[in-house]
């Protein structure tokens, strides 16, 4: 069983963020859009992560920036694909999951990512998970990091957020900082299926001591300067 707090490196891509959790074994944390596999298997062996020693890929959601890459990491690998059913669903079939926009700034994203061209960059992925994080938490521990996976619904129904023991918290788009939010900062997501479970999410997090949140969108910001006013 992992007991070492894992170390996280953050993964720049072109339209997110993915991370490598690394400690007994290794997790990755979001798969970016569909073409950026081979940037992220480059920055796994930068940090001396060998393809085998990948034990999980963790989908925080099924939007095509967080999980288009995440067959092609998978077949390169080994490694098997967790995401909630929720979402699962969606992907599986290769069908988009919904993004509607809780903002003015965010109809405007929207609009943009509606063009036929936005639609090829970023088509939405099919893709198989292995792994069905059905229930309410799911520790990594098996995978080799002392981690957990706790359902945060909003964004997608889907969403999920990996809690490290010592407060870091990678949390998908449950909140972002800086573009595509329209001021500059964190803030909660621009785009969610269910809005009105965002609060509840927040606090889910809060309570199990999250203090460094690490979001799909944005540098890591403090948990304490999260503006969660929709």
């Amino acid at each position: 069983m992992a007991t070492q707090v894992p170390s996280v490196y953050r993964i720049r891509l072109r339209a997110s963020n993915c991370y490598l959790l690394v400690a007994d074994g290794a997790v990755l944390v979001d798969s970016g859009l569909r073409g950026e596999g081979q940037l992220i298997l480059r920055s796994m062996d930068a940090r001396g992560v060998d393809p085998a020693d990948l034990k999980l890929i963790v989908l925080t959601h099924g939007h095509a920036d967080h999980c288009g890459s995440a067959s092609e990491i998978a077949a390169a690998t080994g490694a098997p694909v967790a995401m909630r059913p929720e979402d699962a669903c969606l992907v599986t079939a290769g069908l988009p999951v919904p993004a509607p926009p809780i903002t003015r700034w965010a109809r405007v994203i929207s609009w943009m990512l509606s063009t036929r061209l936005m639609r090829d960059v970023m088509p939405a992925p099919t893709i198989k998970p292995n792994v069905l994080l059905s229930a309410p938490e799911v520790p990594l521990a098996s995978y080799g990091v002392a981690a957990t996976v706790v359902h945060t619904p909003g964004h997608t129904a889907g969403s999920v957020s990996i809690l490290l023991p010592d407060g870091r918290a990678i949390v998908g788009d449950l909140a972002m900082n800086g573009f595509p939010s329209s001021p500059l900062k964190p803030t909660p997501p621009i785009v969610a299926q269910h809005p009105g479970l965002l609060p509840g999410s927040w606090a889910a997090i809060g309570t199990r001591g999250a203090t460094v949140i690490f979001p799909g969108h944005g540098r890591p910001f403090p948990w304490a300067s999260l503006d969660m006013r929709l």
